[in-house]
Formats: C-alpha cells, structure tokens, sequence
C-alpha cells in the first residue's frame, strides 16, 4: 500500500475523529407533531430567537479559531509516531512484513523522504484550519436559517417561547453561550483523542466494505504519465 494512502486514511480518520457531532443540534421530538415545513411567522421568528442564543453569528470562529489547527497537529503526530507493523495490522499484509516494519514509523518513513515532513504537516494543518474557519464563517447565515427551520419544525411556538425566557435568564444565557464550546472543550478534545486508534483499527474493515459495495464498477481509466510512472517507480522501492 502506498505510504501516501496510508497517510490519507490516517488524517481522514482524526478528521472524522475530532470533527464536531452533527447530532448536537437535535432535539427531542415535540409533543404534537408539526407540519413539514412551517410558515407560521411567530413560530420563525420564536426560532430565529432560539437560534440567536445558541448559534449566534461567529460561533465557528470561536470553536475553530486557534484550536482545530493544535488538536489536529498532536493527533497527527500521535499517530503517526506509531510503530509501521502496529498501524498496518489489518490491511491484508502478511504477517511477516508487518514483522519486518518493526518500530518503524510513518513520521520515519516521510522524513526519510522528506526532512521537513512534520514541519509541513504543520503548516499545513494550520493554514487548511485557518482557511475553513473563513469557509464556514461564510456559511454560517444559511446554517442559522436552515437551524431556524428546523427549530421551527421541532418545536411549538409555545415550547420555544419557554426555551427563550430560559436563556434570557443569567443561568440560561451561560448555558446559550457554551453550547457549542464544549465539543472543543479541551476535556472533550481529549476524549475525542481517544477515538482515533479504534478508527484506525476500523479502516481497514470499512476500506474493505467499500471495495466489495463498488465491485461491480469498472476500474477507473488510467492515463498514464511521466509524473505517475516516477511516483509508482518511487512507491515500489
């Protein structure tokens, strides 16, 4: 497999690892079922409020802003300091080249390769964590309106009235202005640390999933160039 897979499966995996639970904007379900789509205008406008205290404007910069880039930087490093043979087990080698990989490790392999392969990694991840914090500022009026929507359809006009008075309230307004800042809660940082080697040990069987599920599919048009042939002559060494 080569080393450059290897690397995407592994930083694919901490993304998923530390990327915040959509799940945290459900709700339960009222206790009268809603219409669809809502278009009573007290009950938007009861959302809008909703969304206000708990999604206001500038919400992911604050949970993104100087964290994302740290968080994702040591669990990088953690993970690819671990031994070659270890992170490989279940990738369909043999026993004795995972045997022969000894203590070797990815962060190894690279710098072999490239000396400055943990300082661009890096940067990298500093400047790819800095520039989706501007992404998603920019997406954030139409996550609001697609959360008051939603909001909306959840709850009943009554019930987000109630929610309201809550957050204008000291304690209520505390709660509102942490909501999202615990899922970067360096406590919660470290839990989701802990996910990364059970989604690595989990690669494997998914990669294998996928490639059963898209079987039937023809290979994909290989087009041959200069470039390519030197990057498999180099993978094959």
């Amino acid at each position: 497999m080569k080393i450059k897979t290897i690397v995407t499966i592994l930083t694919a995996s901490t993304a998923l690892a530390t990327a915040a639970p959509s799940a945290a904007q459900e709700s339960a379900k009222p206790a009268e079922a809603v219409e669809a789509t809502v278009t009573d205008p007290a009950r938007l406008a009861a959302a809008r409020t909703t969304v206000d205290y708990l999604f206001p404007l500038g919400t992911y910069q604050r949970m993104m802003k100087g964290t994302m880039d740290k968080l994702m930087d040591s669990i990088l490093s953690q993970t690819f300091d671990r031994p070659m043979g270890e992170t490989m087990k279940g990738y369909g080698l043999d026993d004795e080249t995972i045997e022969d990989m000894g203590d070797t490790s990815i962060n190894d392999m690279m710098r072999a390769r490239d000396p400055y392969f943990e300082e661009r990694m890096r940067i990298s991840t500093t400047v790819m964590m800095d520039e989706m914090v501007d992404v998603m500022t920019a997406m954030e009026p139409a996550i609001r309106e697609a959360l008051t929507k939603i909001y909306a359809r959840k709850f009943t006009a009554s019930q987000l009235a109630e929610m309201n008075r809550f957050f204008a309230t000291d304690t209520g307004g505390a709660f509102a202005r942490d909501y999202m800042m615990v899922f970067v809660d360096p406590e919660m940082m470290q839990s989701m640390m802990g996910m990364v080697p059970e989604m690595m040990q989990a690669m494997p069987r998914i990669v294998k999933k996928v490639e059963e599920a898209t079987a039937h599919l023809p290979p994909p048009l290989k087009h041959d160039t200069g470039e390519e042939q030197e990057e498999a002559e180099q993978d094959s060494q």
